[in-house]
C-alpha cells in the first residue's frame, strides 16, 4: 500500500510538471522591439507588391525573438515563416504545423484579436486551408471580420470579407448570382472605407462572375482587365497583377480555349518568374487548370514538353492529396485520368474519370464536378461511347446551370449539338 501511494504521488507530479508551460522570456531591448513593428509593417506590404521578400523578413523575425525574446510580433514573424515555408518549399508538413503553432499562440495573447485580424490572410487562407476541408474554413471570415472591427483593423477586415467572397467563387461554395452581389457590396464598403487593393481584387472577381454567368454587373462602374492592368502596372502591385492572370486563365480554361491558356501562362512566366514559385491557393487553382491543358494539347500534338509540364502538374497535385482528400482528392484523380487517358491506358483513365466525379460530388465541388463529368463525357466520345458520353456531357450542363455559369453552359451546349446527331443515329441502329 505504501508503494502505490508512493508511485501515485509521483504520478501527480509529473502530471504537475507536464502542465507548466515554458514561457519564452520577453523582448525587452527597445531598439529590437522597434525593428520587429517596422518588420512586421514590412511583411504585411511585401506581401502585396514583393512576396519574394517574405521569407527574409519573416526568418529576420525569427531570428531577432530567438536572440532577444518573445513578443506579439514575433507571432507574426513565426506565421509569415510558415507562409513562406508552404510558398517556397515542398514542405507542406512543416507549414501546417508552424501555422497551428501560430494559432495556438494568438488565443493565449491577450491581443487576440489585434493578431487574428492580421494573420487573418497567413493562417486562414492558406495555412489552415492546406489540411482542413475548405468548406469548414469559409465561416472563419466572417469571425475574423469582426475581430478586426472590434480593433478597429479596418484595413484586414475588408481583407478577410474579399477573401471570403473570392474563395466562395473559386470553390463554388455558392451560386455565381449570389457571388456577385456579395463582390458589389465589398466594392461599395471598400469604397467608403478607401481600401483600394480590396477594391481593385473585389472588380476582378465580378469581371470573371460576369463573364462565365453572362449577367454584368449594372449597379456599379466595374474597371475591365486591361484598366486593371494598367493599374497593378503603374502601382507595382504584384497581388493585384496575379489575380488578374489567375483570372483570366480561368476563363480561357473554362471556355476550353487551352492554347490560349498555354500562351498566357508562358508569357506571365517569363514576365513574372517569382509568381511561378509561390504556392498560393490560386497557384493550386492554375497547377489544375494547366495540368489538363498541358496534357490534352501532349494528346494533339504528340509533343514530349507538354507531357513533361503535365506530370509535374500531377505530381504536385498528388502531394497535396496526401495533406487532405477532402480539398484535394478529386483534383489530383482528374489528373491522373488524363494522364492515363495520354498514355492509352483507357480502362484506368475511365475508372479515374468516375472516381473523380464521385469525389467531387461527396466533397461539395460544384464547378469541379461538372468539369469532371465534362472530361468524362469528352473522353466517351473520343474513344466511340457515344453513349455514356452523352449522358455525362448533360450531367456536365446540369452542374453548370447549378453553378451559375450560363454562358459556360451555352458553350457546351454547342459541343452536345455537334454530339447529338451521332448519338440519335446510335439510337436508331439500336432500335432497327
Amino acid at each position: 500500500k505504501k508503494k502505490k501511494k508512493k508511485r501515485k504521488k509521483k504520478k501527480k507530479k509529473k502530471k504537475g510538471k507536464k502542465k507548466k508551460k515554458k514561457i519564452p522570456p520577453p523582448m525587452t531591448n527597445r531598439n529590437k522591439l522597434n525593428a520587429m513593428k517596422f518588420l512586421n509593417m514590412l511583411c504585411m506590404y511585401s506581401n502585396i507588391s514583393k512576396p519574394m521578400m517574405l521569407p527574409l523578413l519573416s526568418c529576420r523575425m525569427v531570428q531577432l525573438t530567438m536572440e532577444y525574446g518573445f513578443c506579439d510580433d514575433s507571432i507574426v514573424g513565426l506565421a509569415t515563416a510558415g507562409y513562406s515555408v508552404f510558398n517556397y518549399t515542398d514542405d507542406i508538413q512543416l507549414a501546417s504545423q508552424m501555422g497551428k503553432l501560430s494559432e495556438s499562440l494568438i488565443e493565449e495573447s491577450p491581443k487576440k484579436h489585434v493578431l487574428r485580424s492580421r494573420l487573418c490572410n497567413e493562417l486562414v487562407s492558406l495555412l489552415k486551408s492546406i489540411a482542413e476541408p475548405i468548406h469548414s474554413v469559409l465561416p472563419l471570415y466572417p469571425e475574423l471580420y469582426n475581430s478586426a472591427m472590434q480593433v478597429g483593423d479596418v484595413e484586414n477586415a475588408m481583407i478577410c470579407r474579399w477573401s471570403y467572397i473570392a474563395a466562395s467563387l473559386w470553390i463554388g461554395a455558392t451560386d455565381l448570382y449570389s457571388v456577385s452581389k456579395h463582390l458589389v457590396l465589398c466594392i461599395k464598403e471598400a469604397t467608403k472605407y478607401q481600401q483600394d487593393t480590396v477594391l481593385k481584387s473585389a472588380m476582378v472577381n465580378l469581371n470573371a462572375c460576369a463573364y462565365l454567368s453572362g449577367r454584368p454587373a449594372t449597379e456599379i462602374s466595374v474597371k475591365s482587365y486591361d484598366e486593371l492592368i494598367d493599374i497593378g502596372t503603374k502601382t507595382n502591385s504584384a497581388f493585384l497583377l496575379g489575380q488578374i492572370f489567375m483570372h483570366r486563365l480561368a476563363l480561357h480554361f473554362w471556355m476550353r480555349e487551352y492554347t490560349e491558356v498555354a500562351e498566357l501562362s508562358e508569357k506571365h512566366a517569363e514576365m513574372n518568374p517569382s509568381f511561378s514559385q509561390q504556392r498560393r491557393i490560386l497557384n493550386i487553382y492554375r497547377t489544375l487548370f494547366e495540368g489538363i491543358v498541358y496534357l490534352t494539347l501532349a494528346r494533339d500534338t504528340k509533343q514530349t514538353k507538354w507531357k513533361v509540364l503535365g506530370k509535374k502538374a500531377v505530381n504536385w497535385m498528388s502531394q497535396l492529396e496526401s495533406m487532405s482528400a477532402w480539398n484535394y482528392e478529386n483534383k489530383s484523380i482528374l489528373l491522373q485520368a488524363e494522364f492515363h487517358y495520354l498514355e492509352g491506358d483507357l480502362e484506368s483513365a475511365e475508372s479515374a474519370y468516375q472516381a473523380s466525379i464521385k469525389s467531387a460530388h461527396v466533397h461539395k465541388f460544384i464547378p469541379e464536378e461538372a468539369l469532371a463529368c465534362e472530361l468524362y463525357g469528352v473522353f466517351c466520345v473520343e474513344n466511340q461511347m457515344i453513349d455514356k458520353g452523352h449522358i455525362q456531357l448533360h450531367l456536365a450542363l446540369e452542374k453548370y446551370r447549378l453553378w451559375g455559369a450560363t454562358n459556360k453552359a451555352n458553350q457546351l451546349q454547342l459541343f452536345i449539338d455537334l454530339v447529338e446527331p451521332r448519338y440519335l443515329q446510335k439510337l436508331k441502329l439500336l432500335e432497327d
